[in-house]
């Protein structure tokens, strides 16, 4: 929705909405852009289009930003639009060694979690025996709480394991 577009955008501008810097709300009318606007990045032609001549031109541009409940009352907000050709943006420019940087901090984003997974083996636990139940060794881990009140409970459950499964032979 709009209004939960308008408060992702100024919570990413850092923008109050008691003392607005960028967007400000036009009660029962919508919001209104308050900031000026320049533009960072050139057309991606080298020569200047039509749109572009039209935006320096222009001082004032009207946009309309309603909001969901008074869609049919919407007055256009002002903002201003100022062009910059002189400074080129360093924000388009991708040089060549950035975007080689950028691949390989994605492999080896890819790769280290991968190694640790194939070449590192967890540690491992040492057991002791607690019972030997109808033939079948009972270990449990050294650090593991004592266990004797669950002998019976254990050997009743191996002898039952053993019973149902004394017609498959290992």
């Amino acid at each position: 929705s709009l209004t939960q577009a308008i408060s992702t955008l100024r919570k990413q501008l850092q923008d109050s909405t008691k003392s607005p810097q960028y967007v400000k709300t036009v009660p029962k009318r919508g919001y209104q852009l308050i900031c000026n606007v320049e533009r960072a990045t050139p057309f991606m032609s080298g020569d200047t289009s039509v749109a572009e001549e039209e935006a320096l031109e222009a001082e004032d541009v009207s946009v309309e930003l309603p909001t969901d409940s008074h869609v049919d009352e919407v007055s256009p907000l002002k903002s201003t639009v100022t062009e910059t050709k002189s400074a080129p943006s360093v924000a388009k420019q991708v040089k060549p060694q950035s975007r080689w940087a950028m691949r390989i901090m994605l492999v080896l984003a890819l790769l280290i979690p991968l190694c640790v997974v194939l070449f590192t083996n967890p540690a491992e636990s040492k057991f002791r025996q607690v019972a030997v139940y109808d033939n079948t060794p009972v270990k449990t881990p050294i650090n593991h709480p004592d266990l004797s009140e669950w002998y019976p409970s254990i050997e009743q459950c191996v002898k039952r394991y053993n019973a149902a499964h004394a017609t498959v032979a290992p």
